[in-house]
């Protein structure tokens, strides 16, 4: 059927590789993200509580 020769695969360390590899640049944007939303989140609430006391 499909007669590919050994160079046309990739082989596993390679793949464990190209894993490690996305999953280091997925951690890396994910915890980029999340410390802004969270920056955003203390920020929002910061300001409504002093608006809050302000106000009383």
């Amino acid at each position: 059927m499909n007669n590919k020769s050994n160079s046309e695969f990739i082989s596993r360390e390679e793949v464990n590789e190209m894993i490690e590899d996305a999953l280091r640049r997925h951690n890396r944007r994910s915890t980029i993200i999340s410390s802004v939303l969270g920056w955003i989140l203390i920020g929002g609430y910061s300001f409504g509580l002093f608006q809050a006391v302000h106000n009383v």
